[in-house]
């Protein structure tokens, strides 16, 4: 999960139900997010940016789909970071609003609460977030209506060690100092061999942390080249406190997080030698550009820099409804596994497909271009986009 850099509010329209009117219906669409408490401004930017898409569609005249016009209706529901509240609001959307189709949610617990509610009422489940493969809540072959339109870090890591070995060749030995989401570490270590690189040793910190402090003097005992962060939406904090202690080597953050934000965090002079997979606006692709201008026209808030985790989300759900020339659930489901060849589908990423058949037996994870970016000496140098190692 990441950080936003500006408060948001939580302020949606559920609509009504969904109706007929001459050769219009209306698609009901269901999202599961903490709209209140501690991590609200998340859940808030990524249910805005599919909202943003869905006006787009609309405002072009809508979806053909098996001879009707579908317009697209998003219903927001706050899960408030309960499994058991994130369930019940599953079984309001699908059995009260009658959505087949819901996204949702950010911990890999409400993940498998909502999808045990989809899996019963045959209505599929959009998975929008899972900070490592294979935790609860996350797709397999036994889950035939659920799809993850992400990737999760892990399979950043052969392009980032790739980078690192290509631009500092001295920097061989890693620590990794990641939170505790279920990373897999074996993978890691496995991996940086393969490469030639070496992982020193590893902590590993409870979500919520903010002293990182003992995590950083265990780390820098071992005299590390590189400092690992993973999938974390602190990273920026991260590096503060190992500037902070003397470390003056190469940061990885593995996760979305904006390299603005941690050139915000961390300052000028410690924002040096970091590697990231966040995006770098200056050099936004036309599809993230048209989210962020209507973002600016519907919104007062400041842009929201995880917009284009799910406006892309939205992207390929509309793309699937179009191959599948259905809204049926299934059929949808069927149209997502048929879509793996390279270009499948396009995102404001660049061309993806889907992948996974190898880890998870079935191919339900969004493949799709991730962004390398890099500070160096306080200022943002985009790399570049490169494809994850999903297989």
């Amino acid at each position: 999960m990441v950080v936003a850099v500006a408060l948001l509010s939580a302020a949606f329209v559920l609509g009504s139900q969904g109706v007929t009117q001459g050769a219009t219906k209306t698609l009901k669409v269901g999202m599961v997010m903490p709209l209140s408490g501690p991590i609200s401004i998340v859940g808030v930017g990524l249910t805005r940016a599919i909202e943003l898409y869905f006006d787009k569609v609309n405002e072009g005249g809508g979806l053909q789909i098996g001879g009707d016009t579908y317009k697209l209706q998003l219903i927001a529901e706050d899960s408030k970071l309960d499994p058991s509240v994130a369930a019940t609001a599953a079984k309001k959307l699908i059995y009260k609003d009658g959505a087949q189709f819901v996204f949702g949610a950010i911990t890999p617990p409400e993940a498998a609460a909502i999808y045990q509610v989809c899996e019963k009422a045959k209505a599929l489940h959009l998975i929008d977030w899972i900070d490592a493969p294979g935790v609860p809540g996350d797709i397999s072959s036994k889950k035939p209506f659920a799809v993850r339109l992400v990737s999760t870090s892990d399979t950043n890591w052969a392009m980032n060690y790739d980078f690192l070995k290509k631009n500092y060749p001295e920097a061989q030995k890693i620590f990794m100092v990641m939170p505790d989401v279920g990373l897999p570490l074996e993978k890691a270590k496995k991996l940086a061999q393969e490469k030639g690189l070496t992982i020193l040793g590893h902590e590993i910190w409870k979500l919520g942390t903010e002293d990182f402090l003992p995590y950083y003097t265990k780390a820098l005992a071992t005299k590390p080249d590189v400092i690992q962060a993973g999938n974390s939406a602190q990273a920026g904090f991260q590096l503060r406190t190992a500037r902070q202690l003397g470390f003056k080597g190469v940061f990885i953050s593995d996760s979305p997080l904006a390299p603005g934000i941690i050139l915000s965090i961390v300052g000028p002079e410690g924002s040096n030698d970091v590697i990231t997979n966040g995006m770098d606006f200056a050099n936004a692709t036309p599809s993230m550009k048209e989210s962020m201008d209507r973002w600016a026209k519907k919104f007062k808030e400041p842009y929201f820099e995880d917009t284009p985790l799910t406006w892309s989300e939205a992207e390929v759900f509309v793309q699937a409804l179009k191959k599948a020339n259905s809204v049926k659930p299934e059929k949808v489901a069927a149209a997502f596994d048929s879509m793996t060849a390279p270009g499948s589908f396009q995102t404001c990423w660049g061309p993806g497909h889907m992948g996974g058949i190898k880890t998870f037996g079935v191919n339900r994870v969004l493949v799709r271009p991730v962004p390398i970016t890099r500070l160096m000496k306080g200022k943002i140098e985009f790399v570049g986009f490169k494809m994850p190692a999903v297989e």
